[in-house]
């Protein structure tokens, strides 16, 4: 097989003609190399004198905020747990190209990188072989006749994986969970905002689409009252006036600050997963609706057998541009007096006078662990959607 040849000729023409084929090509690509020099340099003259000390130091207030040091240990088998279920289901379900294969590598390099410290060697290459024979085991099972279970259990353990993970935190004595903070606390709260608010969504958008006018009016209410106020308003409301219109029922002043939290995430979540998904349901045909009712499909059967999986595959885009939404909005939870991962960030270079003007080396690492979410949740929304062919003419 022989190799291809370069054209630099080829090369040389289309330079030329995409950049320096006018007056004004010329001017333009002088002018961005320029900035794209400037910034580059700028960007390494701050790595370079940048203090990471300020970093380094903090490591576990920024992973794991207030948690007791004896408690650390906690926070390991929740992540191992985690890798676990989350590369098995990519070695079930998907069949990733080696392109998104590096990206996940480097989302997992990137934090690695920061938090890196020989105390936790052996929990790091621990994580390496839980999710590489994971994902291995999980695509040789997928070849076999065991596959339709594999994705059953996958299913169900990432049901349980919010429980689970409170369990583990609460065993044994666990640490009150207002000493929860950090990445940790983020994590949380957004994986149990979206576990309950989307199926919470799904009905009240169902609910406003029905003909019924009591189910109807009650779910439009409910969409547009908790829409009208802003996330901040709601977590102050939680916090500070149901306690005091409503002192004793279901014991609601023993509820913690971040059981409050998750429970207001969840019902604001709900209410704009429900417009996403009301736009999903109001994409399919009308003929489809007719041609279930000449099955006689039940109203419940033709919901979950035909409208609500094809409207749901319709909106994925939009549910979790939602989801990567509703995590990054999880950092308002600091005016609960809640240290999470952005507040932290925020308050330790304020702890040591020697780090006094350093905050943007911590908030650049915040940025950072934002930013792997975000860029994991698309590139697997793009996985969804390339299998199910999504977008495609």
């Amino acid at each position: 097989m022989t190799t291809p040849k370069i054209n630099f000729k080829e090369i040389k023409d289309w330079t030329v003609d995409n950049f320096f084929g006018s007056k004004l090509g010329i001017l333009l690509t002088l002018f961005s190399t320029i900035l794209i020099v400037y910034f580059i340099s700028a960007i390494f003259s701050f790595l370079s004198a940048a203090e990471w000390e300020v970093v380094s130091i903090n490591k576990r207030l920024l992973l794991l905020g207030r948690l007791p040091e004896e408690d650390t240990w906690r926070a390991w088998p929740i992540f191992w747990l985690f890798c676990f279920i989350f590369c098995s289901s990519i070695g079930a379900w998907g069949n990733p190209k080696k392109r998104e294969l590096l990206l996940l590598l480097l989302a997992f390099l990137m934090p690695t990188a920061i938090f890196f410290s020989m105390t936790y060697i052996v929990h790091i290459f621990m994580t390496i072989i839980i999710g590489s024979v994971s994902y291995l085991g999980s695509k040789i099972i997928r070849k076999t006749t065991y596959s339709g279970a594999l994705k059953k259990s996958l299913i169900s353990l990432w049901i349980l994986l919010i429980p689970l993970a409170f369990s583990i935190l609460i065993i044994g004595g666990g640490p009150q969970s207002n000493l929860w903070g950090g990445f940790l606390l983020n994590i949380l709260l957004a994986s149990v905002a979206v576990v309950a608010g989307f199926p919470l969504g799904i009905l009240m958008a169902v609910g406003r689409s029905t003909k019924l006018p009591v189910i109807k009016t009650t779910c439009t209410v409910y969409i547009e009252t908790v829409r009208g106020a802003p996330l901040v308003a709601w977590l102050l409301l939680a916090w500070f006036v149901l306690p005091k219109f409503l002192p004793n029922l279901f014991g609601l002043n023993e509820i913690s600050v971040v059981i409050r939290a998750m429970i207001v995430l969840s019902f604001f979540a709900s209410a704009y997963i429900a417009e996403v998904i009301r736009g999903g349901l109001q994409s399919i045909p009308s003929g489809q609706l007719e041609a279930a009712d000449a099955l006689n499909l039940g109203y419940v059967d033709k919901m979950r057998i035909i409208v609500l999986p094809q409207a749901i595959r319709v909106v994925i885009p939009a549910i979790v541009s939602q989801f990567i939404g509703l995590f990054k909005d999880t950092s308002l939870v600091f005016i609960l007096a809640l240290t999470d991962l952005l507040q932290v960030g925020r308050i330790i270079p304020e702890q040591d006078p020697k780090f006094f003007g350093k905050q943007i080396e911590a908030l650049l690492v915040v940025a950072s662990l934002f930013w792997v979410v975000s860029v994991v949740l698309s590139n697997l929304s793009s996985r969804i959607e390339k299998n199910l062919g999504i977008g495609t003419r």
